[in-house]
């Protein structure tokens, strides 16, 4: 049995502006700052053994609070990255339609087959993400596992972990610094909570 608690990071100024924030390191804003604070207080008393954190600022920055309380190191892992968009990293899906029409079609016509210029796609990406979660799991045997990444990562998780497949991956919301809880249990996964943000309010 490994249990997972995913958290997203703290809002970022690119999400306050609607913009892709894959590969780049966009910084958290005041707001994010203080979900990260609020965050790091509903975690104290929870039962962490290990924290993998995505190696971008904004996701280290939000693992490092919870992991300041729980006197734990982080363990940065390059495969929780964000999905890579390429040359469409920074802009928003306005912007890439108004310039890019031709792209913004076929990112529309091919959805999970869909390459973003210098990028991946969806397929890649869910693919590096769910081999880091089985590897994960053959490793953290009895123990509850804190992965701080970003909304992509946490939903081809997710996805992952229900179906072995990327196919539901935009069936879940994920909001930044939501708490999201699943146990596997001999590869059956339940989730105990899902996009939990009640610690913000």
């Amino acid at each position: 049995m490994v249990k997972f608690i995913f958290v997203r990071h703290g809002t970022t100024v690119d999400n306050e502006n609607m913009r892709l924030a894959g590969f780049i390191d966009s910084k958290l804003s005041d707001i994010g700052k203080e979900q990260v604070k609020k965050t790091s207080i509903r975690l104290r008393d929870e039962k962490i053994d290990c924290i993998y954190s995505s190696p971008l600022s904004r996701a280290v920055e939000t693992a490092r609070e919870i992991a300041n309380l729980k006197n734990l190191e982080i363990k940065i892992c390059d495969n929780f990255r964000e999905m890579n968009f390429g040359d469409f990293d920074g802009l928003t899906f306005k912007e890439i339609q108004d310039s890019y029409e031709d792209e913004f079609n076929k990112l529309k016509k091919y959805r999970f087959k869909y390459r973003f210029p210098n990028g991946e796609n969806m397929i890649e990406f869910h693919s590096r993400v769910s081999n880091e979660i089985d590897n994960i799991i053959k490793k953290h045997d009895k123990q509850t596992i804190l992965i701080v990444a970003h909304s992509g990562v946490i939903r081809s998780s997710l996805s992952h972990l229900l179906s072995k497949d990327h196919i539901y991956h935009w069936n879940f919301k994920v909001d930044n610094c939501s708490i999201t809880i699943v146990e596997v249990i001999d590869s059956f996964a339940i989730i105990h909570s899902l996009n939990n943000i009640e610690h913000l309010r």
